[in-house]
């Protein structure tokens, strides 16, 4: 199967760093992913999509048209993004006349949505491909304990998504044991980590945040593992305002899951941008050194 990456809005223009591990560590593993540079925002699931739903299902169907028209797959490095375009996908291929409305619209820029492109997050691609990345693993991280965040969007709603266990999900920890190292189980792993509500109600967005990070501390973790851009800046950005807030002393260095693969691989820290993490990821690197 071939890809195409479909980048989103917040990795390139605030987190590039994360885009480079992911384009690193698919090429270490063989799996090579072109580019579709003509994309919109996907749009926003959890704001566009509830303002205008009709102009969500037709910016959504122009994005899945470029990718049919250069015969890729979508591989989306966000959950949102994928949540969006699966959703999308979704209702024109479960509705003829939907479809045939929202392709009335898109006629006008010279667009037409068939259906025929899968649309992947990037996790599970990698996940596919979990006998590679054993066998590419230069570098075990032994004895680190990660805490992996599925977060929301990557498994709901489990109608669309259709991939792991909404309930019990399993690929994540299942990535980080291939790299060698220790998944941690914790109380509240499946709950939201707060993002979504740090514009609306920043209170309660970091409540939810320290309530993560307490049940993540109370098992032993050394680190967050994520999926996800909008958690990684609740948990990479936001710690320090929990610890501001709640008078704490949270300080748990915060990983794209591509990041830890790239390291494990064996591909020099120094190409893969961990300096621009906001809490400071030094301690790790020098326990798996």
């Amino acid at each position: 199967m071939s890809y195409n990456y479909f980048l989103g809005c917040v990795i390139p223009g605030r987190l590039p760093f994360l885009e480079a591990s992911a384009r690193k560590a698919f090429d270490k593993i063989g799996v090579k992913v072109g580019d579709q540079a003509k994309c919109s925002c996907c749009p926003d699931p959890t704001g566009v999509a509830q303002l205008d739903h009709e102009s969500f299902l037709v910016l959504g169907a122009r994005n899945l048209c470029l990718f049919e028209e250069s015969n890729n797959n979508v591989l989306s490095l966000c959950s949102g993004c994928t949540e969006t375009l699966k959703t999308v996908k979704f209702i024109l291929d479960k509705d003829k006349e939907k479809k045939k409305d929202i392709n009335s619209k898109l006629k006008l820029v010279g667009k037409n949505y068939k259906g025929d492109v899968e649309i992947k997050h990037f996790a599970q691609v990698l996940y596919e491909n979990l006998n590679k990345i054993k066998e590419k693993v230069k570098k075990p991280l032994k004895d680190l304990k990660v805490a992996g965040h599925p977060g929301c969007h990557y498994l709901r709603p489990s109608e669309i998504m259709n991939w792991d266990d909404p309930l019990n999900p399993e690929t994540l920890d299942m990535l980080i044991e291939a790299i060698g190292a220790d998944p941690i189980d914790y109380s509240l792993k499946n709950d939201c980590c707060g993002n979504p509500l740090d514009k609306s109600d920043k209170d309660i967005s970091l409540s939810m945040l320290e309530s993560k990070l307490k049940s993540m501390k109370e098992a032993g973790t050394d680190c967050i593992a994520v999926v996800c851009p909008a958690c990684y800046q609740q948990f990479d950005f936001n710690q320090r305002e929990v610890n501001k807030k709640k008078n704490t002393n949270y300080n748990f260095p915060v990983f794209y899951i591509t990041e830890l693969i790239a390291v494990a691989l064996g591909i020099d820290t120094e190409e893969l941008g961990l300096n621009f993490h906001r809490i400071k990821v030094n301690n790790i690197l020098e326990k798996i050194a």
